[in-house]
């Protein structure tokens, strides 16, 4: 399973399950009211930083 985050998108490359358990990771990081819009965003915010 790889992941890459740039400023405007995140893609995930791998089987659907692993897709749906890197998911999950986020939405417990995140907690699960969090949007996903909410989420990619502040990746992207994050990933600029560096």
């Amino acid at each position: 399973m790889k992941s890459y985050h740039t400023a405007h998108s995140v893609h995930m490359v791998g089987r659907a399950w692993q897709i749906k358990i890197m998911l999950r990771q986020m939405q417990k990081e995140w907690g699960p009211d969090t949007p996903l819009q909410h989420i990619l965003q502040s990746l992207g915010a994050t990933r600029r930083d560096h």
